[in-house]
């Protein structure tokens, strides 16, 4: 705490205790410093009885430590479906709204959260596996803003043993042990073989993305230096020079860095580098909320207007109607011989058994892949939408359904092989596109 400046004595601190190990332990830790410190608990309503058990012991925690408590319960699922996000990112949104409300109101100027160096570990590989750059693999920073992890230097095992040896009682989350979230499938499987290998792998990879975490910060100083002598502004759209471009190498590393705020994914940014490379204007590149044109001289970013930016839409698994952006009905049915002769571009059938939800509506993106029905192989959702001729402004308006990481319907147009109807499927999911 001293050494990394996390604390000073003027602060006032608030400690997010979620009923856990390593925030109950941060607890008692802060109490012994004898700072001005209060609790936050919030019930997410996510395991039933479990939940309620949690704030409970939140509650009683504070009173045996003298400490003042503020808790809120939410409907976290309500407010994931009425936000369109998945259940954890729901959690995670309604958890900091809940920290900086209490800040304002009550003056907090610090944020105590409990990770520790193993949700460190797994936040490293979860950023890996989606692609992340250097201040992804980066991790989790020790302070920013007000918030501080002074629990980062500790193992998850350290931590309980502390609690254990010093008679500190903790709750226990069932959720973490089953194998839903990608997060706990890589605490089970991934680290536990790489810990019996490699004897102290973990602090040693906590120690190299410490290294990668000033790699990403010296990198974002050069590129923001870069983009200010690069881009021009003209009203809301911004101009590059392709000659300037052409100068820089490698040149996808730093059209990842110059465009990330415009949220083009790696395969856009890899198509977008080789149209500029290869002189080939006109080219048309599109995020969710920007689309890039490479011109005979110029780069150009052009923000979508308002009415353009498509919601990525989740479906749960007891919801029969979809309004927008697309119109969809689904039915859950009986298999039965009679419902594949229904099949048509505008309806689709799954196996419900193997769909796992929430199910996901979102625009196509370029580099989606997907198995047409009917197909071994993969096929690009870019090629398949330039065999059926669809115009440059019909692409603008197709969505894919996905599960679990996988189109299983190119909306409207084709379906993909996961997921599809068997003689063994026993109930039939079927959406139609209206």
């Amino acid at each position: 705490m001293t050494k990394n400046k996390l604390v000073s004595f003027n602060d006032k601190i608030l400690l997010a205790v979620s009923g856990g190990a390593d925030s109950v332990v941060m607890a008692h830790l802060f109490k012994e410093l004898e700072c001005s410190i209060s609790i936050a608990h919030v019930n997410f309503r996510l395991r039933g009885d479990e939940s309620d058990e949690d704030e409970r012991f939140v509650r009683e925690l504070a009173h045996q430590l003298n400490i003042p408590v503020h808790v809120k319960l939410v409907d976290t699922k309500a407010f994931a479906y009425e936000h369109h996000l998945s259940t954890q990112v729901a959690a995670r949104d309604l958890r900091y709204a809940f920290f900086d409300e209490l800040c304002q109101e009550n003056g907090y100027t610090r944020v105590a959260l409990g990770h520790h160096l193993d949700d460190q570990v797994e936040t490293f590989f979860i950023n890996l596996m989606r692609r992340s750059g250097l201040k992804g693999l980066g991790g989790m920073p020790l302070a920013r803003d007000k918030f501080i992890r002074p629990l980062l230097f500790a193992r998850r095992s350290e931590i309980e043993q502390y609690a254990r040896h010093q008679g500190i009682a903790f709750r226990n989350d069932s959720s973490n042990d089953g194998d839903l979230y990608l997060r706990n499938k890589i605490r089970h499987h991934l680290v536990p073989p790489l810990e019996a290998n490699l004897p102290g792998f973990s602090e040693a990879l906590a120690s190299g993305m410490n290294l990668l975490k000033e790699d990403a910060e010296l990198i974002q100083q050069v590129v923001a230096e870069k983009k200010q002598s690069l881009f021009e502004l003209k009203g809301e759209e911004n101009h590059i020079p392709v000659s300037e471009l052409k100068k820089l190498h490698p040149l996808y590393s730093w059209l990842y860095y110059l465009l990330i705020e415009f949220g083009f994914n790696s395969e856009v940014l890899q198509a977008a580098t080789e149209a500029i490379l290869n002189s080939e204007s006109g080219k048309l590149f599109g995020s969710h909320t920007h689309r890039l044109v490479v011109d005979r001289s110029e780069v150009i970013i052009v923000p979508l207007a308002q009415n353009q930016v498509a919601q990525a839409i989740l479906i749960d698994v007891d919801q029969t109607e979809v309004q927008f952006p697309v119109h969809l009905l689904l039915e859950v049915m009986e298999n039965s011989p009679r419902l594949t002769l229904q099949v048509s571009n505008n309806m689709a059938l799954f196996d419900r058994d193997k769909l796992h939800f929430p199910l996901l509506l979102r625009p196509w993106q370029q580099g989606d892949r997907f198995v047409p029905f009917g197909m071994k192989g993969s096929k690009l959702v870019s090629d398949f939408l330039i065999d059926q001729k669809i115009s440059v402004v019909e692409k603008e308006h197709v969505f894919v359904l996905v599960s679990d990481d996988e189109i299983i319907w190119v909306v409207g147009h084709r379906a993909g092989g996961h997921s599809s109807v068997t003689e063994k499927t026993l109930k039939v999911l079927r959406v139609s596109c209206r």
